[in-house]
């Protein structure tokens, strides 16, 4: 199957994934041939006869078969990108070089060398070895390269030929799957610009030879590279066993007969209920008593709501100091409340008119995972009491018009809401 169908779907495929900005690269490097040229010369057939050999020997490498020369080779990269260090890319690139069959064969006469010109289109994935060991900030960043296209080699005469065929004739042409594969690494100037070098191995499918590819560039990264998001460890519910209930059935006592003649009745504590009766003695005033004279005691509930405010530097999604005995306030109330649930708010400020909304979203995700990470792993709030959520800078508290209504605007917004049902004695 020819490229322009595979190209196709994995243009498609990757279009689907991509989640982030594009990245613009152009490229320039050495088209690396000599290990090709005894298959190039059985493909690229001149119908020419040259060095003066026999041009019906099947075998000769001076039959009319020619082979490129190595040389340089330009071209550009568009990509989107799947991960902080993975993307996909498509790349066309061109190689004008000469063509001849031999040394010998180019000093012998003009006319036995030919212009050559190689285009190469194809999909490559940059797979980052971050992807597998995890994201640093470190500003250098290999990757392995892998990816298929198509190749296509035209040939065409430099001076008029022995048959009369007039100069800039088509003599010869050819059009190849390849697969690339190589190594190569990203140096990060800032979050728009990076140095990148790679080394590829290229190979022909359809006539089985190889090329090499030395290259270097400038990748442009539109609307913003992609931001890690920040990993919120699993918490689980610790298991509470509540321990078997022992009934322990009451001692009957059967109090002694007393016959006591016009007995005066006592209230010590004033209840109301005499002290031969009373099962709660001293009982304090005001205090509301059942027929018992103990305290009688109803059920109160108490309604918990309370705010967050964290705020964060420029494009950064860690918590300062500052705010972290605010975090473990709110933890301290949840654990008071055990109902109680927090519904977090992340936004992130709009710079300048050519923010990139997605960015943004990603950054004001991570700062809300960010305090509902602490809450779970440092204060041991379960996961699911807490939500989080980015607002991008769709939201902003105050209009992004000066530096400081900026910073503001940089935070993250919590409400945390919940009740308890307490039982109080009642007073009169």
């Amino acid at each position: 199957m020819k490229l322009n169908k595979i190209a196709l779907a994995l243009v498609a495929t990757a279009a689907t994934a991509a989640s982030a900005g594009v990245t613009v690269t152009p490229l320039v490097g050495y088209q690396y041939q000599d290990e090709a040229h005894k298959k190039q010369r059985e493909i690229f057939k001149t119908g020419q006869q040259l060095n003066g050999a026999n041009t019906n020997a099947p075998t000769n490498p001076t039959n009319g078969g020619v082979a490129l020369e190595s040389d340089l080779y330009t071209g550009v990269a568009l990509g989107v990108e799947l991960t902080p260090s993975t993307q996909f890319q498509v790349e066309y690139g061109v190689t004008d070089t000469d063509a001849r069959a031999s040394k010998a064969s180019a000093n012998a006469h003009p006319r036995n060398v030919f212009d050559a010109k190689e285009e190469i289109i194809s999909g490559n994935f940059l797979i980052g070895t971050e992807q597998f060991s995890g994201y640093t900030n470190n500003k250098f960043k290999p990757y392995v390269l892998i990816g298929a296209g198509q190749a296509k080699y035209k040939v065409e005469s430099r001076e008029q030929l022995l048959d009369g065929t007039p100069a800039g004739t088509e003599v010869s042409e050819s059009k190849d799957t390849i697969g690339n594969l190589g190594l190569g690494a990203r140096y990060l100037i800032n979050d728009a610009l990076a140095l990148r070098g790679e080394a590829r191995a290229v190979h022909n499918f359809d006539n089985a030879w190889w090329e090499g590819q030395a290259l270097a560039g400038l990748e442009v990264t539109l609307g913003g590279r992609l931001a890690p998001t920040v990993p919120v460890a699993p918490i689980h519910e610790p298991v509470v066993t509540t321990p078997p209930v022992v009934t322990t059935p009451p001692v009957v006592t059967t109090p002694p007969v007393i016959v006591i003649e016009a007995p005066e009745v006592v209230d010590s504590d004033g209840d109301g209920v005499a002290d031969h009766l009373d099962l709660c003695p001293n009982t304090p005033r005001n205090v509301v008593v059942d027929a018992n004279g103990c305290p009688v005691e109803r059920a109160v509930q108490e309604d918990l709501r309370m705010e967050l405010r964290v705020f964060f530097d420029r494009d950064k999604s860690n918590i300062k100091p500052q705010f972290r005995e605010e975090v473990a306030k709110v933890a301290e109330k949840m654990r008071e409340f055990p109902n109680a649930t927090a519904a977090i708010e992340g936004h992130a400020s709009k710079d300048s008119k050519r923010s990139s909304a997605r960015y943004n979203q990603r950054l004001s995700e991570a700062r809300a995972n960010a305090v509902k990470s602490m809450l779970s792993n440092e204060f041991g709030i379960a996961p699911n009491r807490v939500s989080a959520v980015g607002y991008g800078f769709d939201r902003p508290a105050v209009p992004n018009d000066t530096a400081e209504n900026k910073a503001l605007n940089r935070r993250v917004y919590a409400v945390i809401q919940g009740n308890k049902v307490t039982n109080v004695v009642e007073t009169r």
